[in-house]
């Protein structure tokens, strides 16, 4: 079986392929996020008083849907509060990068695949080989 954590701590991430790439898993920090974004909703006034001006500005009709600069403030505030970055260390870092390129490697091959295709395409089109031109 396939290992798909290469990061195991502090926080969890997992690494899939796509057809397109990879998916990086990264619940555990997002689960994070949302702690620190509820604890400071509920512990510090501020934000609590905040998050409440925000609901008495809703549109009445739910068909319009609004928003205003103090929902922008307050998500970018709430952003800063919660972090955004998710460290990764020693040998994790190196197991991360190995399993990303692990599983972007037959996608990254398959679109340089498409782009030949379409350049030999292009190239005998613009040569009156084939497409419209011939």
């Amino acid at each position: 079986m396939t290992n798909h954590a290469p990061v195991t701590g502090p926080f969890r991430i997992t690494v899939e392929s796509i057809p397109t790439g990879v998916t990086l898993d990264v619940g555990a920090f997002v689960e994070r996020v949302v702690h620190d974004v509820v604890a400071a909703l509920l512990n510090d006034d501020a934000y609590a008083d905040r998050f409440a001006a925000l609901q008495d500005l809703q549109p009445q009709d739910p068909h319009m849907p609004e928003r205003s600069l103090p929902f922008e403030e307050l998500v970018a505030d709430l952003v800063a509060v919660a972090g955004t970055k998710v460290p990764v260390y020693g040998l994790q870092a190196l197991r991360l990068a190995g399993r990303v390129e692990r599983c972007a490697a037959p996608a990254v091959e398959a679109l340089q695949a498409l782009d030949k295709v379409e350049a030999i395409a292009l190239a005998s089109i613009m040569r009156g080989e084939g497409g419209a031109a011939a």
